[in-house]
């Protein structure tokens, strides 16, 4: 019984984990797209279509980091907070 609270925790952790590597990695990415849209900007290309394929690519990772960043942070707050409890329980120990 215990063992599968662990394996469900660790579970939840590593799933945690690779959410935020993702959110990283997609706001990594965003950065570059736009970094590159700067540049077609001060060249004057911003009705070509790689600045139009990039605009629509920085929109889309927006939203999905709009939708994740929200989870990844509540289950951030809950590690913190079971973090805490668990201290104090050995504390008073």
């Amino acid at each position: 019984m215990a063992t599968d609270h662990i394996d469900r925790t660790q579970a939840f952790l590593d799933s945690l984990l690779r959410l935020g590597n993702q959110l990283k990695a997609a706001e990594n990415q965003q950065k570059f797209y736009i970094n590159r849209m700067l540049e077609l900007k001060k060249d004057g290309q911003t009705d070509t279509k790689e600045y139009a394929d990039l605009d629509a690519k920085t929109k889309s990772l927006q939203q999905i980091i709009d939708k994740y960043r929200p989870i990844y942070l509540k289950r951030m707050e809950m590690v913190k907070e079971a973090t805490a409890i668990a201290k104090r329980r050995r504390n008073k120990k």
